[in-house]
């Protein structure tokens, strides 16, 4: 029976974040791991040409050593048994799942700032500063979306939760309580 790609990913980026950490390396392979996905997604046909059928596993392996040169042993190693195993397709899923893991072991999280208007860069990182201390992160990493029918405030959506401070949102409250 074939994995789906999430649990593909999600037993790859496991095993690599172990081995990181077996290898004391973590912090290395986040950033080289990042540098990578980068790469992989300006360059979508790298990893197309890496996980082919149809072509040839000598040149893969050549392809993927010209590619390696700038990346650690330990990094090359995992890169090399990804390509012996076939899953290359999940490269980027995979690499995904080992940020999760590695944002999540260094309390560091993502998430959504929504406002009505755009919010400078200095805004949202208070914004993120004063979740973070609340919440006992070391690190949030916001965007800002804009939508105007919030009509002010912030809605702000992390991966745990979901922290409705909008005007719509209190004006909705205030109607539900006055039709009650």
């Amino acid at each position: 029976m074939a994995l789906s790609r999430e649990e593909t990913a999600r037993r790859y980026g496991t095993a690599i974040f172990d081995f990181a950490q077996d290898t004391d390396k973590v912090a290395e392979f986040y950033e080289e791991l990042t540098a990578l996905k980068q790469a992989a997604e300006a360059e979508p046909r790298f990893v197309a040409v890496l996980s082919d059928p149809v072509l040839d596993s000598g040149e893969k392996r050549k392809l993927l050593s010209a590619v390696e040169q700038g990346f650690s042993a330990e990094v090359q190693e995992v890169l090399d048994f990804l390509l012996s195993y076939d899953r290359f397709a999940y490269l980027v899923n995979i690499i995904d799942y080992f940020v999760l893991l590695y944002n999540k072991a260094n309390r560091i999280d993502t998430g959504v700032a929504k406002t009505a208007v755009k919010l400078d860069k200095d805004q949202l990182q208070r914004l993120a500063d004063s979740y973070a201390k609340k919440y006992g992160l070391k690190e949030l990493h916001l965007v800002n979306e804009v939508d105007p029918e919030i009509i002010g405030g912030v809605v702000l959506k992390t991966q745990g939760r979901v922290i409705d401070g909008s005007v719509k949102h209190r004006l909705e409250k205030i109607r539900a309580h006055l039709t009650k």
